[in-house]
């Protein structure tokens, strides 16, 4: 499910790379609050990032685990999640 106040308090940051990618082909496909941490939003695209986002100010990891998602950006500030899913690939 997606909700749409998430989008609107997600972060400045990974909300960029939303656009980006949005642009690119891919989109949103689930959003979600509260986990792991109270303050974290979680906002999960549809396919693997077609870009790459190393450059900014964010932590990249390659979670790359069926049963949850394939990699995610983390904005320390903030504590928000930006996670691709694994689209066709598997």
């Amino acid at each position: 499910m997606i909700h749409s106040e998430h989008l609107e308090q997600f972060s400045e940051k990974l909300a960029r790379i939303v656009r980006e990618e949005a642009e690119r082909g891919n989109r949103v496909v689930e959003t979600a609050k509260g986990w792991p941490e109270t303050r974290t939003i979680m906002v999960f695209l549809e396919k693997p990032f077609v870009g790459d986002y190393r450059h900014l100010e964010l932590t990249f990891r390659n979670v790359d685990d069926p049963h949850y998602w394939k990699s995610e950006y983390f904005d320390e500030q903030t504590g928000h999640v930006l996670a691709c899913k694994f689209g066709d690939s598997i």
